[in-house]
């Protein structure tokens, strides 16, 4: 492509935004009192949706990273969540250790997802029944199924310094947490 042909094909396409922004503004310069309040009240029951889903998700242990405390406790978590991050670590292991700081804070600002732990020496029979043979391993559980487990730091950039963001953008990659919060999904133009 020549340099005039790019600069033509470049011209078109900001000529194509400004149009859409020219006639964004016009909708909103014919706006009048009564659209402004269906936009309002369209917001405020969205709002109040999500507050009622994010108190649905704390009863259900959403927002704190969580101990699996036996077989049970874990399938009943998963049966109670669409979306469970669940680390299968050991408190000896420094490497579950920088793993269990980033869940701790990830479950704090991602109530979407459910975050816990299961240390196998103390519930053995999970790691046996999920064959997890290396620490840490994450399995990544949605409506009710494991589809992926992430086996040491490879995904986070296979050094232990990785930050929470890292984390985040891997569990996100998996559709897991909501990159640009917990709620994103959810917000509209208006």
């Amino acid at each position: 492509m020549t340099s005039a042909a790019a600069e033509q094909a470049l011209l078109q396409v900001a000529e194509q935004i400004e149009r859409a922004i020219d006639d964004e503004m016009a909708r909103m310069d014919t706006m009048d009192d009564d659209d402004i309040l269906e936009i309002r009240k369209r917001r405020l029951n969205q709002l109040k949706e999500m507050e009622r889903r994010r108190n649905e998700w704390a009863s259900k242990g959403h927002g704190e990273y969580h101990a699996i405390t036996d077989p049970k406790h874990f399938f009943d978590a998963v049966q109670a969540s669409e979306r469970v991050v669940c680390h299968f670590m050991r408190r000896s292991t420094t490497r579950c250790r920088i793993l269990d700081e980033r869940f701790s804070q990830l479950a704090k600002e991602h109530f979407e997802t459910r975050f816990c732990y299961v240390d196998v020496e103390r519930v053995p029979s999970l790691a046996e029944k999920f064959n997890v043979l290396m620490l840490p391993t994450v399995m990544l559980v949605e409506n009710k199924n494991t589809f992926h487990s992430i086996i040491g730091f490879d995904e986070f950039g296979g050094t232990d310094d990785f930050t929470v963001d890292t984390v985040r953008r891997v569990l996100a990659h998996y559709g897991m947490v909501n990159e640009k919060g917990m709620f994103a999904a959810d917000q509209s133009d208006d």
